[in-house]
């Protein structure tokens, strides 16, 4: 049966879906986003407005947010630059009387106190929470300024702000949703505080309103990688949750039980929590699903394949030819036409690369790019295992070829550290650096010209790592290329004819015998006109499989029918009068 979005908005009512994020990509200008979970989350925002979906979302304001990179001799550094506030696209909630709207929750026997910013996206609000107030003591307003940053306390501080404080905040805006959907595991404490509310709402003890709030709850998770899904240690979450728990009437170890982690028992699980009480789960691909099934034996997950929004990824020049993602359209467009469109796309990162670097790189040479988070499973240094293998490809007179890195190592990760540091000195000492380029500071930005600029999009992980993999979907949907292990969303495509598969054993060896018999070759067979035809036309179905099957707004309608539908005839059975849109006022920053 085709879903029926129209009777689905009216199902909701005025009791929209809340989307719970620690991260979300929205814009540069707020650094609240590490990697494809944020740029996802943005998506995903993106096409609730598109879809006119009663939608909110619920964050935190790190004013210092991720970091910026810097790259030298030494490998990657980390910059805290502060946010001005002024200048990004937030505006503070204020009440009726003109002031900040201040919500609290309680730590330990004190109180958390923290107020509320708003960025919109068309008619979808994201709301972002901010412990840096006066009531706060100055370690508490720190809670908020760094993603991922600080301590273990300091992230469990940062979890029990999103998660509790992101509910008490959509109560205090009088907003009453219909679907809580929780976006990894750092949110998972909401769980008990959307409990809370129908208790004190339905005057309810906490066993029976959490069997009628669970049906409210989906979760995603993203990855089966230890380092995200975060755990704690049972006496840390005792120590700051146990006041909170007592206003629920429940005991702490009910808690701790429902967090315990499978292999260390004085670990707590943000993960596991969210598996054993949210109603469904679902995993972001087919294979992730699969997987996640020998990590997690008693929990089915949906395989919803993420998506990504083609509108924002997809080059304005491409999207000029083909409105609408119209593949009639892309069918009918001349070979020469599609790759006068690629060429202009290669320019502006061309352009962006020089600026950014002091680099200038060749139009007319082949661009193979690895860009994404440095990560020991996803094999950013494969390419230089055979370092004189690589010369010779770069080097090669009539087939040169460039090759294109960017991404940052999480700030703790003395591992991804040490990959960069290996890589940026490779290329150094091997005089690689006019044709091997390292670009720092991966952000939004970047990405934008690297999806739809560059020829090859390389993917190396170890199979079943890569949960999905959607920066080969933004890339793939500009026509780049795809030269991919099986991973992810690649795992659901064939790519025979139209990328290259790399085999997940002794990859490295397969990469280089893939470059140099199959990928550089078709590059550089053109016809009388100069346009590589055969090249192209693998471009046109490249196109054609990310528009038609990985968009955002394919996904979100994946959630509808096999997460959020399942929870409206109980909230249609149970309606409150109470109306979502805003009852409070913006104050713009000064």
């Amino acid at each position: 049966m085709a879903l029926n979005l129209q009777k689905f908005r009216w199902a909701l009512g005025q009791h929209p879906i809340a989307y719970m994020s620690a991260e979300f990509g929205l814009d540069d200008r707020l650094h609240i986003y590490s990697g494809g979970l944020g740029i996802l989350a943005g998506d995903i925002i993106r096409a609730a407005n598109d879809l006119e979906l009663p939608f909110v979302a619920v964050g935190l304001l790190y004013k210092e947010g991720y970091f910026r990179q810097k790259i030298d001799k030494n490998g990657q550094s980390e910059e805290y630059p502060i946010m001005n506030i002024a200048e990004a696209p937030v505006n503070l909630v204020i009440d009726t009387d003109g002031d900040p709207i201040k919500i609290s929750i309680p730590v330990e026997h004190h109180l958390i106190h923290f107020q509320i910013w708003e960025y919109s996206e068309g008619d979808v609000s994201v709301y972002l929470l901010d412990t840096d107030v006066p009531e706060n003591t100055p370690e508490h307003q720190l809670i908020t300024r760094r993603l991922y940053g600080g301590d273990k306390e300091t992230r469990i501080l940062q979890e029990m702000v999103l998660g509790i404080g992101g509910v008490r905040a959509l109560d205090a805006l009088h907003i009453h949703p219909s679907i809580y959907h929780l976006n990894e595991g750092h949110s998972a404490f909401a769980i008990f505080e959307i409990t809370h509310h129908y208790m004190k709402e339905l005057g309810m003890f906490f066993q029976e309103a959490y069997e009628y709030a669970a049906k409210k709850i989906v979760f995603t998770n993203h990855t089966l990688v230890p380092a995200g899904n975060e755990v704690f240690p049972n006496s840390l979450v005792k120590q700051y949750l146990e006041c909170y728990t007592k206003e629920l009437g429940l005991e702490i170890d009910y808690v701790l039980h429902k967090g315990k982690s499978p292999d260390q028992a004085d670990q707590f699980g943000m993960s596991t929590l969210a598996l054993d009480m949210a109603a469904r789960v679902n995993a972001v691909s087919k294979l992730h699903a699969k997987m996640a099934k020998e990590v997690w034996p008693d929990h089915e997950m949906v395989g919803i394949t993420n998506g990504v929004h083609l509108p924002t990824w997809v080059s304005a020049d491409l999207k000029a030819q083909a409105p609408n993602f119209d593949l009639e359209l892309l069918e009918k467009l001349p070979a020469e036409a599609i790759w006068r469109l690629h060429e202009m796309a290669k320019f502006r990162l061309l352009d962006e690369v020089e600026y950014r670097t002091g680099k200038e790189l060749d139009k007319d040479t082949i661009i193979i790019t690895w860009a994404r988070r440095f990560a020991s499973y996803k094999r950013p240094e494969i390419l230089f295992e055979d370092i004189s293998r690589l010369k010779e490809m770069i080097f090669q007179v009539h087939q040169p070829v460039q090759f294109l890195m960017a991404g940052k190592a999480h700030p703790r990760d003395d591992v991804g550290h040490k990959i960069i540091k290996n890589i940026v000195n490779a290329i150094h000492d091997h005089g690689l650096e006019d044709h091997f380029v390292f670009i720092p500071n991966y952000n939004m930005a970047l990405a934008d010209v690297l999806v739809a600029g560059s020829d090859v999009w390389l993917n190396t992980p170890y199979r079943g790592k890569e949960a999905s993999g959607t920066s080969g979907m933004k890339a793939a949907a500009n026509g780049v290329l795809q030269c991919s292990v099986s991973d992810g969303w690649v795992d659901e495509i064939d790519l025979n004819g139209v990328g290259w598969e790399i085999p997940d054993k002794n990859t490295g060896k397969h990469v280089y015998e893939i470059f140099e018999k199959k990928v550089i070759p078709l590059y550089y067979k053109r016809n009388a006109n100069g346009i590589p035809e055969e090249w192209v036309e693998r471009m046109r179905k490249t196109m054609a499989v990310a528009w038609s099957g990985f968009s955002a707004n394919r996904m979100l309608k994946d959630y509808i029918e096999f997460l959020y539908q399942p929870t409206l005839e109980l909230e249609l059975k149970v309606k409150h009068n109470h109306n979502w849109r805003r009852r409070y006022r913006i104050k713009h920053a000064d």
